[in-house]
């Protein structure tokens, strides 16, 4: 999903929204958003953008259990005043209300659009509304990618990426693709057996031929499309679970930055962009890049700032009442506006 900054930054545009109070209403579910107001920004010199927020969304895709719910959620926001790029996350397992009127995990979200013919893009819509129901922060741009699209990002057209990597990443349980469903030489019976009397990560242990080692030492590791899949994937290498996640995801999302600087992407913009958005989708279209890129020019030397919304923060972990494990908020959405307000 981290790819995503491959058009977030060398690609992207921004309409001014209105910006609409929100109500912190109930500390269980945030307030659903009506259509914001956008401003025709045609006349506007790209010199005078002051802010430009981009929601990334990473999904499995065809072929994936669960293929349509978002893996990762993520904002880059530019500050043009402060010289700041603040890549923020929110966790995919944050319980809300949804546009529909149901109780559901953010990551659900994103299967809502209502366009039959395009339900990448109107899902992209709902998704866009949530994440600034839960922020506080008006989102202008998002851009998609499934986990086939991200590998061809990173490996065909940025050639790998070096990625410092802040902690050994040591994961003895990374899924194999294609092996979802390996007996691992277990007869009938014995799978019938280990289904009912295990579950969860228990339960994925007693087959382990469907997992792999994964191991990324600290330092400096040059990743190819699916190595840098893996890293930012990895459920079981580090003991924060996804909030680390999240925060690898900001480590690879540097590293993209860099390379994006490196091959002079920006100076060739429109040409990257033709090239790129074939592995992705977006509300971003090619005249925008071309009137945003003299404003992202200006991005190259800005401070770097990562905001991982998470229960060391904002929210705490509970149950829904089905059982499922989720996050939710200590206090108010107010408090969770604030705190992100406060890290911008």
């Amino acid at each position: 999903m981290i790819g995503l900054l491959i058009i977030a930054i060398s690609a992207t545009a921004t309409y001014f929204f209105t910006k609409q109070k929100l109500n912190s209403g109930s500390t269980n579910y945030p307030p659903v958003l009506s259509a914001q107001t956008e401003r025709d920004i045609s006349q506007i010199p790209p010199e005078d953008l002051k802010t430009l927020t981009v929601l990334l969304l990473g999904y499995g895709g065809a072929g994936h259990q669960g293929g349509f719910l978002t893996d990762a959620i993520g904002l880059v926001h530019l500050d043009f005043e402060k010289a700041q790029v603040s890549l923020i996350s929110i966790p995919r397992d944050l319980w809300v209300k949804l546009p529909n009127g149901k109780q559901a995990k953010i990551n659900t979200a994103f299967t809502l659009g209502e366009n039959p013919n395009q339900p990448i893009v109107s899902g992209g819509q709902v998704a866009k509304q949530m994440a600034t129901a839960v922020t506080g922060i008006p989102i202008d741009y998002f851009v998609a990618v499934d986990f086939s699209g991200f590998e061809r990002l990173i490996g065909e057209e940025l050639d790998g990426v070096e990625v410092n990597v802040p902690e050994t990443l040591d994961d003895p349980w990374y899924p194999i693709k294609g092996e979802e469903l390996n007996p691992c030489h277990m007869t009938p019976q014995e799978v019938a057996e280990a289904t009912a009397n295990y579950s969860g990560f228990e339960l994925e242990k007693q087959f382990e031929c469907r997992y792999q080692h994964l191991y990324f030492k600290k330092g400096l590791v040059k990743m190819e499309g699916g190595d840098a899949l893996a890293y930012v994937r990895s459920r079981h290498g580090s003991t924060g679970g996804d909030f680390a996640r999240s925060q690898r995801q900001h480590t690879l999302l540097q590293a993209i930055r860099d390379k994006l600087w490196s091959i002079e992407a920006l100076e060739k913009a429109p040409e990257f962009f033709t090239q790129t958005i074939k592995h992705v989708t977006t509300d971003i279209n090619l005249e925008i890049i071309k009137y945003l890129v003299p404003a992202l020019k200006a991005a190259k030397d800005f401070q770097t700032k990562s905001v991982v919304l998470s229960t060391e923060n904002v929210f705490s972990t509970s149950k829904s009442s089905a059982g499922q494990s989720i996050v939710v908020p200590k206090n108010s959405w107010a408090d969770i506006h604030s705190y992100v307000q406060q890290q911008l």
